[in-house]
């Protein structure tokens, strides 16, 4: 689950440390939706803008953490 975004983070990673790091980009298949400074804000946007379907949320730092967060989860 993810593939297209995650690839799609590595490939702006370079581009993203110039001017976002530390902050949190969003990710829709294979664009960048937008750069948030807190992650809540990224994950509202996302929440809002794409309802059920699946987005990444990523912090933007030259050296990545394994995370085990998905956005595709269902509220009861």
């Amino acid at each position: 689950m993810l593939e297209l975004e995650t690839k799609t983070f590595e490939q702006k990673l370079p581009e993203l440390l110039t001017m976002d790091t530390g902050k949190y980009v969003l990710i829709k298949e294979d664009k960048v939706i937008g750069v948030f400074v807190a992650i809540e804000d990224a994950l509202i946007y996302g929440y809002e803008k794409y309802l059920d379907q699946p987005f990444f949320v990523r912090e933007v730092l030259p050296v990545q953490e394994p995370m085990d967060f998905t956005s595709h989860y269902q509220f009861f």
